[in-house]
């Protein structure tokens, strides 16, 4: 059974032997999630953004949530009379190549982010012809555990084990523990395996995919001329 946050906190404040840290290990607790869904992909923290591609002139902006943290290459997409369809995704460098002129709309083949803004925001190219649902799967930033050291929250990473072994060291670090490197290294080993599993390869298949930004009959292939006439 999966403990809460106070029960990590309890335990791992009588282990680092400083039952009186509790509203420090709560810190610390929120810091060691918000390191592990900054840090590593996990499925836990991935969530889905369904919003409207609507009819403009202009590649966007459309507005991420904010607690957008990032995304893959493939998990943006929009929907049209049922079938889905899958804008390749650029980075932002090459995105700002395409042409923009008055009047150039089509079924958007290429997508970016920019992330140097808040909220986040979603490009398209070409400009959308029209109003198509999209969605977009993405990591999130997890919110903090209110008041972890009496929450009956459990927390979203799934290895209690770690959080209670990491959390333990942070404490003992604090303390001047001279135990604080080895329990930090058990928790390196634990968080390993962990990893280790959850991208594990055994059983699974591998494709190897050809660049779609290079390869295909894509329009976004195609030099500007191809669209202009210059």
């Amino acid at each position: 059974m999966a403990l809460t946050a106070s029960q990590i906190v309890t335990l791992a404040t009588q282990a680092a032997r400083c039952p009186g840290y509790t509203s420090q290990a709560g810190q610390l607790l929120n810091m060691i999630l918000q390191e592990l869904c900054q840090d590593y992909d996990f499925d836990a923290a991935r969530t889905n953004y369904v919003f409207t591609l609507t009819q403009t002139s202009t590649t966007g902006p459309y507005p991420l949530p904010a607690d957008f943290l990032r995304s893959k290459k493939d998990d943006f997409f929009y929907t049209l009379y049922g079938q889905p369809y899958f804008p390749v995704y650029y980075p932002q460098e090459e995105f700002d190549r395409f042409t923009v002129s008055p009047g150039l709309t089509d079924f958007p083949n290429a997508w970016t982010t920019d992330t140097s803004v808040s909220p986040v925001n979603l490009y398209v190219w070409p400009p959308s012809s029209g109003g198509y649902l999209a969605t977009l799967r993405y990591f999130r930033l997890m919110p903090d555990i209110s008041t972890p050291e009496t929450s009956s929250t459990v927390p979203w990473f799934p290895s209690t084990q770690y959080l209670r072994t990491r959390l333990t060291s942070e404490l003992m670090d604090l303390t001047d523990d001279e135990r604080a490197g080895a329990f930090a290294t058990k928790a390196e080993n634990i968080l390993r395996r962990f990893l280790e599993m959850k991208d594990d390869p055994e059983g699974t298949v591998k494709r190897v995919a050809l660049d779609r930004r290079r390869f295909g009959v894509a329009d976004n292939a195609l030099q500007q001329t191809k669209y202009l006439g210059w």
